[in-house]
């Protein structure tokens, strides 16, 4: 477990790439799995539990088919493994960080504070970094387009939650 933990940290602070991964599929799914309850944990910091496991489903479902259609284009499907592990278990490690400060964001009277949206922002840019580096290899693409299609991938993220939070605010009338 501690070689794991090493590896997402590494990928995290830019020192490793997917390919340094054993491509296992029982590695893969157990970082999915992570990913999903990490996503349903900060979810759960603005939203009641059933709301939170639908979104943190649509973000994890999403996530898996950007990372797999990225792949299907560039003709590297066999990288799929490694990279999923990899992005998973990399946002898993980028949530427990951003979990306080999305706590304090949910707080009325902290959340005007100038300081938390920095460290917000700089949460944000820390992770698009990290999925564009590991996209960057995976795609063994230059890194200016790894970010490109971590951008991709967030905006594609934020809309598509943005749009499913409307379906679920709409109360039958």
């Amino acid at each position: 477990m501690g070689r794991w933990l090493r590896f997402f940290l590494d990928l995290c602070f830019l020192k490793a790439a997917p390919q340094d991964a054993p491509s296992s599929k029982v590695a893969m799914y157990f970082a999915v799995i992570l990913y999903f309850v990490a996503g349903i944990g900060l979810t759960m910091l603005s939203r009641p539990f059933l709301q939170s496991v639908l979104i943190a489903t649509v973000q994890t479902v999403l996530f898996l088919f950007l990372t797999n259609i990225s792949l299907w284009i560039r003709r590297l499907p066999d990288r799929i493994n490694q990279a999923v592990t990899a992005l998973t278990g990399s946002g898993v490690v980028i949530a427990l960080v951003a979990a306080p400060v999305l706590a304090w964001l949910t707080d009325p009277q902290v959340a005007a504070q100038t300081a938390v949206m920095i460290l917000w922002l700089a949460l944000v840019v820390w992770e698009t970094l990290v999925v564009g580096n590991i996209l960057r290899h995976a795609l063994d693409v230059p890194l200016a387009a790894g970010i490109g299609v971590a951008l991709v991938f967030l905006y594609m993220s934020f809309a598509v939650t943005v749009r499913f939070l409307k379906v679920l605010t709409i109360s039958p009338g």
